[in-house]
Order: structure tokens, then C-alpha cells, then sequence
């Protein structure tokens, strides 16, 4: 297979991982600098809530660059792509980049915040399903299998521990779903790098 040797393909190859990087630095930044927080008690959102913090605008502002990350990620995917269903994907990747920003316009305790945040971890899953399952049935890539067994029991381990146990704290979920998009995003990210047409 030849590899397109574009500098451009090659930096947006990564935005996958660069938004994974980015993400956790707003979050550990936001963390340090309001040391009330507790990840066993509150949700990762209540960072970005003016009434808890002087320090609101680190959270909610680096939710949106992160989101435009997403959104160079998922037209990079677009770009790539060969399949309808890698298509599709890179359309939620996109949609799932604009409600992650607007996570940092709807900060929690607004209206609409339950609504953009759930959507954006609905969205990332929307993508990550036909993404990896292309992969792995239209490009031959095994470890693609993996990727999309998390991608389909992502949501169903989410609720079945939320109806037995119940996850600590919100935040507690939240890590959950951001760490099983990160290992994903990352596994494909590098296949797109390695094989970039």
C-alpha cells in the first residue's frame, strides 16, 4: 500500500492523539489549580462552573479547543477515508467535536450541559463502532477487532455498572468513557499514520 507522504496528512494523522493529550491537560491543569475537587465525589464538569471556581475559563475554554481538535480529526478521517462506513464515522467524529465545545459554552448548571455532554460521549461511540469495524473487516487490520468489541460494550459495561454498584462519582463514570475513546482513538489514530491512503 503506498503511503501518502503529505506533511499535512501526517500532522492531522494525529489530532486523534493530540486531542487525547490536550483533553487530560485541561483536565489535570484544571484540577491542580482548584484543589477543592474530588474525583470521588463530583463530576469533571463542576471545573468549568463559574460559581465553583475563579478558574472556569481554563475548563471550559480548553473544552473547546479540544473540540476543534476533534472536528480537524474527524475531516482528517473524511479525508482518509475509503469506506461509507469510515465516512460515517468521520461524520460523528466531527459532530462529537462540536459537542464536546459546546461542553465549555454550556458549562455545568446550565440547561443544556447534560444534554451536549451525554451526546458527545453518544457521538464518539456512533463513530467509533463503524470506524474500527471497517478496519478490521474492509482494511484487514486484526487488532481493529478489539477496538470494536470495546467500542460495542462501552455503553452496556457503563450501565450495567451504574445499575449493580453504581459508579462513585460522576467524574468516576466520565474517566471511564474518556479512557475506552482514548485507547480507541489512539489505536486508530496510529493505524491511519502508518497507512495514510
Amino acid at each position: 500500500m503506498e503511503k501518502e507522504s503529505s506533511a499535512a496528512s501526517k500532522i492531522l494523522c494525529l489530532m486523534g492523539v493530540a486531542a487525547v493529550v490536550l483533553a487530560w491537560i485541561v483536565i489535570g491543569v484544571s484540577w491542580y489549580l482548584n484543589p477543592w475537587f474530588r474525583f470521588l465525589e463530583d463530576a469533571f464538569s463542576d471545573l468549568g462552573m463559574p460559581e465553583n471556581t475563579g478558574y472556569w475559563w481554563v475548563y471550559d475554554y480548553g473544552l473547546i479547543v479540544v473540540g476543534l481538535v476533534i472536528m480537524l480529526y474527524g475531516a482528517y478521517t473524511y479525508h482518509w477515508a475509503r469506506h461509507k462506513s469510515e465516512a460515517l464515522a468521520a461524520g460523528y467524529i466531527v459532530l462529537a467535536g462540536v459537542f464536546l465545545a459546546l461542553i465549555g459554552v454550556y458549562p455545568g448548571g446550565t440547561r443544556p450541559h447534560v444534554f451536549v455532554s451525554t451526546w458527545f460521549f453518544v457521538q464518539m461511540d456512533l463513530a467509533l463502532i463503524p470506524l474500527t469495524y471497517s478496519l478490521w473487516r474492509n482494511r484487514g487490520w486484526n487488532p481493529a477487532k478489539t477496538l470494536l468489541a470495546l467500542s460495542i460494550l462501552a455503553w452496556p459495561v457503563f450501565i450495567a455498572v451504574e445499575a449493580t454498584v453504581g459508579w462513585p462519582s460522576v467524574a468516576a463514570g466520565e474517566a471511564y468513557g474518556i479512557v475506552v475513546i482514548d485507547f480507541i482513538v489512539i489505536g486508530v489514530s496510529l493505524y491511519q499514520c502508518r497507512y495514510l491512503n
